[in-house]
């Protein structure tokens, strides 16, 4: 696997050759620091932008290239890394050597047709096209209730801190839907492509100078500009945890506790709190969780504990009868006791390391998994692959004792229960 980069002066192109696969992926990413009145905006954007262009003015005429380019996919993608908003374009695409002859520059050229030329008219985008992704998206804001387990995180993280990054809907807001018009939406276009920091990359069994020399003829964008953007949001802990529950129309009680992960050092957020987190609660049947609260007292069929790296959070999350809250409670402050304590073997952490070691090189058989190690190297000095798996192993108990003085429990919050309530605890 060879890895370079490419210095474009307004943008960086990073290239991945690799025999490894038959596909081959192309990446081009907007980064920006996260602003909650643009994240609507920017999702109506990038499915704007995927579903058509001047010279593929329908979502027919896009379909039709993409099979005329042997099933190439594309698509958009908003997401939150921290304080960090991330636009990404991606373009999944046959390695050249099984098509005809002019194939990789013409699925090279695509992305960059849909970027660069969208369907505008005297600044406005495509009346027709506009509506069919505002009212999509509309659904997709309103269907955030239908399902117990997501309202219940997105509740939790509200009532932590509404004005926390953490807490944004990255779907986006219906009063910041029914503002947007295709002529906003165009100067939304723009803010993208002269605010925002442009990284792309290429992986594949590719010559990649000439991959680049496409790009860098169908991307001459000159006003990208370089910009920090600290990734770690800064969620204070409570002096004295919230106890919080809501009224809701479903079938179980959705029950999280939230902590806050305090003063955390880089080698323990990248590495010791994953071993933590497994032999917690995120380790399936051998997890503390699983055993205390479903094998041995049968209060719940899931439960998991969850590692918000960029959030420097910690969520405990399970489905549960609201009036077994109080032993739920018990059982967890149990298990949360014994990690701090070193009440776990030295099989446990042999096991949560080959278990975290055994994803690391899950990852490395995909094309997506490949470009996120070198992305997370890249923008939070994340080690490579190799790397890694040498430190996970180095982990010793004592380091995961120490990381479990350091989890504060913020927020008790059950989704379900018979009356509307809100008390400190």
């Amino acid at each position: 696997m060879e890895y370079k980069v490419y210095d474009c002066k307004t943008y960086r192109i990073h290239t991945i050759k690799t025999d490894k696969f038959k596909n081959c992926s192309l990446e081009i990413m907007f980064r920006n620091e996260l602003i909650k009145e643009e994240i609507t905006a920017n999702n109506v954007l990038v499915d704007t932008l995927m579903h058509s262009s001047k010279k593929y003015p329908k979502r027919r005429d896009v379909s039709i290239e993409l099979e005329n380019l042997y099933s190439t996919q594309i698509r958009g993608i908003v997401t939150r890394l921290g304080n960090s908003t991330m636009l990404s374009f991606v373009t999944d695409f046959l390695n050249p050597k099984y098509c005809d002859e002019g194939y990789l520059e013409s699925v090279i050229s695509l992305p960059f047709e849909m970027l660069l030329n969208p369907n505008v008219t005297n600044k406005e985008f495509d009346n027709r096209s506009f509506n069919i992704i505002k009212n999509r998206i509309k659904s997709d804001i309103l269907s955030l209730k239908e399902n117990a387990s997501r309202y219940a995180f997105r509740r939790t993280l509200q009532n932590m801190d509404d004005k926390s990054p953490s807490s944004y809907y990255m779907v986006g807001y219906l009063e910041d839907l029914e503002n947007i018009t295709p002529t906003s939406l165009y100067d939304t276009y723009n803010n993208v492509l002269n605010n925002y920091v442009c990284d792309i990359y290429v992986i594949g069994n590719l010559d990649m100078d000439k991959v680049v020399s496409i790009i860098k003829d169908k991307f001459k964008i000159k006003t990208l500009k370089e910009k920090e953007i600290e990734l770690y949001v800064d969620n204070k802990p409570r002096k004295k945890n919230l106890d919080i529950i809501e009224k809701g129309n479903y079938e179980q009680d959705s029950f999280i506790m939230l902590y806050n992960l305090v003063n955390l050092t880089k080698r323990e957020r990248d590495f010791v709190i994953h071993i933590y987190n497994i032999i917690l609660g995120n380790g399936g049947l051998t997890s503390k969780l699983y055993k205390y609260l479903r094998e041995e007292n049968s209060l719940c069929y899931v439960v998991s504990s969850m590692y918000q790296k960029y959030d420097q959070l910690m969520m405990i999350y399970a489905g549960i009868d609201k009036k077994d809250k109080n032993k739920f409670i018990k059982l967890v402050n149990k298990a949360l006791k014994e990690m701090e304590e070193g009440d776990f073997t030295l099989e446990d952490l042999e096991n949560a390391k080959k278990a975290v070691i055994s994803s690391i090189k899950m990852s490395e058989d995909s094309l997506g998994g490949i470009v996120n190690n070198y992305l997370f190297n890249d923008l939070d000095d994340l080690p490579l692959y190799d790397e890694r798996i040498k430190e996970f192993k180095s982990i010793t108990k004592e380091e995961v004792i120490m990381i479990a003085k350091k989890v504060k429990l913020n927020i008790i919050y059950l989704l379900g229960g018979e009356d509307n309530a809100r008390d400190n605890a």
